[in-house]
C-alpha cells in the first residue's frame, strides 16, 4: 500500500516534464506553463524553468522530406558532402591511453582508411580541390558561403569536363575568383594568384573558360567597389572616404569609368579626395596599392579635374 498521496506529483504535457506539486506552494494558486516556465497564476511566482526542450519538431511542411535532425550538417567543401568518419589519435571514448599493440592496430587502420577514402582518381582530385578552395579562401578572409559556392562551382566544372586538359590548382582558383565576381567581393586576380601554385595567366585564362562554358553572372568591377580596400591600406580618415565615395559616384556619372581600368579610377578619386581634405598622398604610393602605374593613375587625375572643374560651384548640376 502506499504510504504517500496518489496525486502528490503530476506531469505536465506542454513542458514534457513532471512536477511535484499541483498549486503553488505559497497561495495555493493555479499553476501554468509558458516557455518552459512553471509559474503561478494568482502571485506569479516561478515554480521551476527549464530552457531545453527535448520534444521532437513535429513541423514537417513537405511529406516527401527527410525532417531528421542528426548527423553533421552536409557542406559541398568536402568530396564526401562531409559524410565520412576520421580515427582521431589519443585514447579511447573514456580517455583511457591505448596499450602498445592497440595504438599499432589503430595506426594500421588509419592508414588504410586513408587509403579508403576514394572510390575514383575523379573523387581524389576532387577532394585535392576542395582542399585547395579551402586554403585559398582562408588566406584571401573569405566567407564560408563563397567557399561553398566556389566548391559547388567546381563540382559543375567536373561534370562539364573542363577539368581534362587543365591543373586542378588552375580550375580551383578560377573557381574562387569566379565567385568572388559573381557575389562582388573586390579581389583581383593578382591576389588570388598570390595565394595559389599558378600564375596570374593561368587563373585569368582558367576564370574565362568557367565563364564562357557555364554561363556565369559576373557583376562589373567598378570604382565604387574598390574604394573600401584602397582606404584601409592607406589609412585614410572619415573625410577622405566620405569625399572619394562622392568621387567615384561623379565619375561613373560621367563615364569616366567606362573602357578604363577601375583600380586607376578609384586611386585618382582617393588621391584627389586627399588633396581636398589637405592629406598628403603620393601618386606612387596610390599606384602601388591599387597595383596600377603612376602615369595611369595620374590620366585619371587629370581626367577627373576637368570633370570637377566643368562642375558648377553653386552645388546644383550641370545640365
Amino acid at each position: 500500500m502506499a504510504k504517500t498521496a496518489i496525486y502528490e506529483r503530476s506531469f505536465d504535457e506542454e513542458s514534457g516534464k513532471t512536477i511535484a506539486t499541483k498549486t503553488c506552494p505559497e497561495c495555493a494558486g493555479t499553476l501554468v506553463t509558458e516557455s518552459a516556465e512553471v509559474s503561478c497564476a494568482d502571485c506569479g511566482l516561478v515554480i521551476d524553468e527549464y530552457l531545453l526542450d527535448h520534444r521532437p519538431d513535429w513541423n514537417v511542411f513537405d511529406r516527401d522530406t527527410d525532417s531528421e535532425r542528426t548527423g553533421a550538417p552536409l557542406t559541398p567543401t568536402r568530396h564526401d558532402w562531409g559524410l565520412s568518419s576520421e580515427i582521431g589519435y589519443g585514447g579511447d571514448a573514456q580517455g583511457t591511453p591505448l596499450s602498445g599493440a592497440k595504438r599499432r592496430q589503430i595506426a594500421r587502420l588509419r592508414q588504410q582508411h586513408q587509403r579508403a577514402q576514394w572510390q575514383t582518381t575523379a573523387e581524389r582530385n576532387l577532394a585535392y580541390a576542395c582542399s585547395e578552395i579551402r586554403r585559398m579562401a582562408g588566406a584571401l578572409d573569405l566567407p564560408r558561403s563563397v567557399c561553398e559556392e566556389a566548391s559547388l562551382l567546381y563540382r559543375r566544372a567536373q561534370r562539364k569536363r573542363l577539368i581534362r586538359g587543365r591543373s586542378i590548382e588552375m580550375l580551383a582558383a578560377g573557381s574562387l575568383y569566379a565567385t568572388c565576381r559573381c557575389r562582388g567581393y573586390p579581389r583581383t586576380i593578382a591576389e588570388v594568384a598570390e595565394v595559389t601554385h599558378c600564375d596570374q595567366p593561368r587563373v585569368a585564362r582558367s576564370y574565362r573558360v568557367l565563364n564562357t562554358e557555364l554561363g556565369l553572372d559576373a557583376q562589373l568591377v567598378t570604382p565604387m567597389k574598390q574604394l573600401s580596400r584602397f582606404a584601409a591600406e592607406c589609412e585614410a580618415s572619415a573625410d577622405v572616404r566620405h569625399r572619394a565615395r562622392e568621387l567615384a559616384c561623379l565619375a561613373e556619372e560621367h563615364g569616366l569609368a567606362n573602357g578604363r581600368h577601375p583600380a586607376g579610377v578609384a586611386a585618382a578619386c582617393l588621391y584627389v579626395a586627399g588633396l581636398d581634405c589637405h592629406v598628403n598622398y603620393t601618386q606612387v604610393e596610390l599606384a602601388e596599392i591599387a597595383g596600377v602605374t603612376p602615369v595611369t593613375l595620374r590620366d585619371r587625375y587629370y581626367e577627373l579635374r576637368d570633370v570637377l572643374s566643368a562642375e558648377p560651384t553653386d552645388g546644383t548640376t550641370s545640365s
